[in-house]
């Protein structure tokens, strides 16, 4: 019962056109910069912080902190997300970075 509830939290959050494009955006092109997949997707910052938050909270992005780096939050996707991706027949194959 609670994997079906999981899974229909990440469901439930999948239902939009906005999430759906960084995913896939994600899946392109992973380690991108906030700014980065702001540019590519069109999506207006504020707007994409909170896609990017629930996207995290149910565990199909990943942040990574680098202080080294000018771009220093990088966003890919966790293993489950590619996974979702496929089934959901949104993408073919994963590109390894």
């Amino acid at each position: 019962m609670e994997e079906a509830r999981r899974m229909l939290k990440i469901y439930r959050v999948l239902d939009n056109d906005h999430r759906l494009n960084i995913l896939i955006t994600l899946f392109n092109e992973p380690d991108m910069a906030f700014n980065d997949i702001a540019r590519e997707t069109g999506i207006e910052r504020g707007l994409l912080a909170y896609h990017l938050g629930l996207l995290r909270r149910v565990g199909l992005v990943e942040m990574e902190y680098d202080r080294r780096s000018k771009k220093s939050t990088k966003y890919r996707l966790t293993d489950e997300g590619v996974k979702i991706l496929k089934e959901l027949k949104l993408v073919k194959a994963y590109k390894k970075a």
